[in-house]
C-alpha cells in the first residue's frame, strides 16, 4: 500500500519557493519520494501545499528531518511547516 504526505507551509514569496522546490526533485527522487502535486492557496498567497507518494517511510522521515533539507527550507523562506503522514486503510 502507498504512503502519501500532505506537506503545508507558508513561504515569503511563492514563485522563489517553487523555484528552490524544483531544483530540490532530484533530492527528494533519492530519497523515496515523489512529487503528485503542488497548490497554492488562493486566499493565502505565499502559501504552498504538497503531496508526495513515499516509496520508503523511514527514508523520507530522515530527509524532512535532514540539516541539508533546512538550508533549502531557508532558502526557499520556509515558514511554519506541516506534514501529515497519511495511509491508506
Amino acid at each position: 500500500m502507498t504512503t502519501h504526505v500532505l506537506w503545508q507551509a507558508d513561504v515569503a514569496d511563492f514563485d522563489v519557493w517553487l523555484s528552490v522546490f524544483r531544483d530540490d526533485k532530484p533530492m527528494r527522487e533519492a530519497a523515496g519520494i515523489r512529487d503528485l502535486k503542488i497548490w497554492r492557496d488562493p486566499d493565502q498567497h505565499d502559501h504552498a501545499i504538497a503531496l508526495f507518494e513515499i516509496t520508503d517511510l523511514e527514508k523520507a522521515r530522515d530527509f524532512f528531518e535532514s540539516e541539508e533539507l533546512a538550508m533549502h527550507l531557508e532558502r526557499g523562506g520556509v515558514a511554519h511547516i506541516k506534514i501529515k503522514v497519511l495511509t491508506p486503510v
